[in-house]
């Protein structure tokens, strides 16, 4: 008897740590301040099939926004049945409407000198609220890399910008004491898109790089993570004194878009 109760207690603690951990980042991942992958963002909803082309036909297509997020808004399945419908179509056309204008690109150089110091710089466009910043070896969802998995050094703090045009430090300097602050990934605060009055806000991060010692070909690419339901006046919901998009801090409305993957050679 006292094994089974032993065992269910193992087994329920087991329960709430999962659920705990499944709970999505509202408003960012603030504790993380290191580099990071788009991994971490296992509930997002893929913006390009692209992202996925190395994955299972299944699961590529179970992550793409179109089945993850909008079909589920559409029908009132998961975290939305229990929204009306006027609202949920009403959500659905709004957070269309805020894909079709949210945006990321990479400017970088096309070729450079081993060890040569270069800047990339990232503009993103979109977000209800913080958005995250990654730069990446590629543009594979799940298999992407921090940029210094291939060779290049991030030198220094990145700058960043938000939508008022000024520069931002309070991501960088959430980073412990004594610790570098070259970091790949980056959040963008008061990133605030106001679908109503067709407003999105855009924000810049720029990085120093020092280029691989090994000649030859090396790709980069930028992650836009952001939240797309927030920006509705149906899709926010207050809870506690926090703001929680409709269809909840664990639901598929945060979205992830890819740069152009962008080629650079060493030589």
């Amino acid at each position: 008897m006292r094994r089974t109760i032993s065992v269910l207690g193992i087994l329920v603690l087991t329960v709430l740590l999962v659920a705990s951990s499944a709970q999505g980042y509202n408003g960012g991942p603030l504790r993380n301040v290191t580099d990071l992958s788009p991994t971490c963002a296992g509930c997002h909803s893929s913006m390009q099939k692209e992202q996925l082309r190395v994955e299972p036909e299944a699961f590529a297509a179970s992550q793409v926004v179109e089945n993850k997020h909008y079909k589920q808004l559409d029908a009132g399945e998961g975290p939305y049945k229990d929204v009306p419908a006027a609202d949920r179509q009403k959500l659905l056309q709004d957070v269309k409407t805020h894909d079709a204008n949210a945006s990321v690109t990479l400017s970088a150089p096309s070729s450079v000198r081993p060890g040569q110091e270069v800047q990339v710089t990232a503009t993103v466009k979109g977000g209800s609220g913080v958005v995250g910043v990654f730069l990446l070896d590629t543009d594979l969802r799940f298999q992407s890399r921090p940029i210094s998995g291939d060779g290049w050094v991030i030198v220094g703090t990145p700058k960043i910008w938000g939508p008022d045009g000024k520069e931002q430090t309070r991501w960088v300097d959430s980073r412990g004491p004594g610790l570098k602050k070259n970091l790949n990934f980056v959040l963008i605060f008061d990133m605030m898109s106001d679908i109503a009055a067709q407003k999105f806000p855009e924000g810049k991060v720029t990085w120093t790089l020092r280029a691989p010692q090994d000649p030859g070909a090396y790709t980069i690419a930028v992650a836009f993570i952001y939240g797309s339901e927030k920006a509705s006046p149906v899709g926010r919901v207050e809870r506690a004194g926090t703001v929680f998009p409709r269809g909840g801090p664990a639901g598929p409305s945060s979205h992830i878009l890819f740069s152009k993957v962008h080629q650079i050679t060493v030589r």
